[in-house]
């Protein structure tokens, strides 16, 4: 049995088997593309859907657009680009700080230095002080000594030049 041997017979008109085959291959391209056009339909609403439900949850635009009308007008009102100026300004006013303070802390550390040393110098010019003043205290006894030996000497020679008194 082959295709040319069939025959269906449809209100009186008569197919042969390769018309039907030809018939049933454009009838399953018709039902595909059919399917295909509902497949497409069926996606682009469920984008609609998507779209629609992200609308919904975004919250409304124009409070924002407002805030950022506002950002823009105080920008404006305050020229920042004024005061880019002032920074830069003061950018350079902060580095002469820093070159300064760097010059002083130099400065500083041979200040300390000079001070350590006149501190040196001073223990020096104090420990002479205590030895000379130890030795003028010792000057001073000698010289007591010798005055109380010199007075005794004037009084053994008054003793001695009148023996009675």
């Amino acid at each position: 049995m082959a295709l040319e041997d069939i025959e269906l017979d449809v209100g009186g008109t008569k197919f042969k088997g390769v018309y039907i085959a030809i018939l049933f291959s454009f009838a399953t391209t018709i039902g595909g593309g059919i399917w295909a056009a509902s497949e497409f339909v069926s996606r682009i609403d469920n984008i609609e859907q998507t779209l629609i439900d992200t609308i919904e949850s975004i919250p409304d635009i124009e409070p924002m657009e407002l805030e950022l009308a506002s950002i823009r007008t105080k920008i404006e009102d305050n020229d920042l680009g004024h005061l880019q100026g002032k920074l830069a300004e003061l950018d350079t006013l902060l580095l002469s700080i820093k070159e300064r303070q760097s010059e002083v802390l130099t400065d500083a550390s041979t200040s300390t230095a000079k001070v350590n040393s006149m501190e040196k110098d001073w223990i020096e010019v104090r420990n002479e002080y205590k030895a000379m003043a130890d030795m003028i205290k010792q000057f001073e006894k000698d010289v007591q000594t010798f005055k109380k030996e010199v007075d005794d000497l004037w009084k053994g020679l008054d003793a001695a030049s009148s023996p009675l008194g």
